[in-house]
């Protein structure tokens, strides 16, 4: 009888244990298959909400198409319009008050700010001096310019280049693929009096014939090019092409410009034909990962096969710091 209740036992506890390994199998197969299926959250944000947070409105002024007005900007960079000087799609002289509206960004960060940074002649990299959008509009009616009036913009500049040259929007200013303009431009100085005010200044004066975008520029002739394409990587876990956008500052040049996601390399890639080799550069990244979430990144590399890929890796910023950093620029 007791070798029968011990073989019992030992049975008892055999299957116990049995039973103890296949419910960690169970659990450890459970497991394994939910690794296997876990997928992360999906990224999120859009980096245009960034842009739409800090974008500012445009200056502007409104004035008498029969009178002669000129508008000065917080950079004095003014735009004067003769007497009579627009007009309608149809051709007719325009009448009542009429409205200018002006924006002139003068520095590197203004430009990334405001999402205007294609400094791009075809593949060749642009230095700027300026970037000005210029519109004339009555109500929601944009306006023209009479063929043979002189509506004429000043940008002042101390050490105005005589190489600069005058680029245009080319009629799509989405694009920013900088067109050489038809418009003249000139080195010159002026004094004006003006509401109660002398202006007197130089830099670089030109004429419109309408409202559009225009750059002041001069082309990159570097001794050296590097021709490989420049690379920059972020955490794949929480940014992408959506959520983030990519810059390369150009440290001694007045230059800008933005890296495009490649989607099959996860990384944000440019290429360019004129990039100075050995030249010293900053790399800038905003990401905004929504409801004013914002992260910022930056990295220093000099141009060469060294830095053909770099890591930057963003960190969480308000918008105001970001804006400071940017204004070093």
């Amino acid at each position: 009888m007791a070798k029968i209740m011990k073989g019992n036992l030992q049975l008892n506890i055999k299957t116990y244990i049995i039973g103890l390994m296949l419910v960690g199998i169970v659990i450890c197969f459970s497991s394994c298959q939910d690794k296997d299926e876990f997928t992360p959250d999906p990224i999120s944000g859009d980096v245009n909400e960034f842009y739409a947070d800090v974008q500012g409105s445009h200056e502007w002024d409104s004035f008498d198409a029969a009178t002669d007005h000129i508008f000065i900007t917080d950079n004095n960079t003014s735009v004067h319009i003769p007497a009579n000087s627009l007009v309608y799609d149809d051709g007719s002289d325009v009448v009542g008050e009429i409205s200018v509206s002006l924006q002139d960004y003068l520095n590197m960060g203004e430009l990334i700010v405001h999402n205007v940074t294609a400094m791009m002649s075809s593949d060749r990299i642009l230095s700027s001096e300026g970037v000005l959008s210029v519109s004339f509009a009555q109500g929601n009616e944009l306006l023209s310019v009479k063929p043979e009036s002189l509506v004429t913009i000043r940008v002042p500049e101390p050490n105005a280049s005589v190489d600069a040259i005058l680029y245009d929007d080319g009629g799509e200013p989405i694009v920013f693929n900088w067109q050489v303009s038809g418009e003249t431009m000139s080195l010159e100085s002026w004094d004006f009096y003006w509401d109660g005010k002398d202006w007197i200044d130089s830099g670089y004066e030109f004429y419109i014939t309408g409202s559009g975008w225009y750059n002041i520029a001069l082309e990159l002739n570097p001794g050296v090019s590097f021709n490989q394409p420049i690379c920059v990587s972020l955490p794949r876990e929480l940014f992408d092409g959506t959520n983030s956008d990519v810059f390369l500052i150009l440290d001694d040049y007045d230059t800008v410009l933005p890296l495009e996601m490649n989607s099959e390399k996860m990384l944000f890639c440019a290429s360019f034909s004129n990039l100075p080799q050995d030249s010293d550069a900053t790399i800038v990244s905003i990401s905004s990962l929504g409801e004013g979430n914002y992260h910022f990144g930056t990295s220093h590399a000099i141009i060469n096969m060294d830095n053909s890929e770099l890591v930057v890796v963003p960190e969480p910023q308000t918008k105001e710091q970001i804006l400071d950093f940017l204004g070093m620029f």
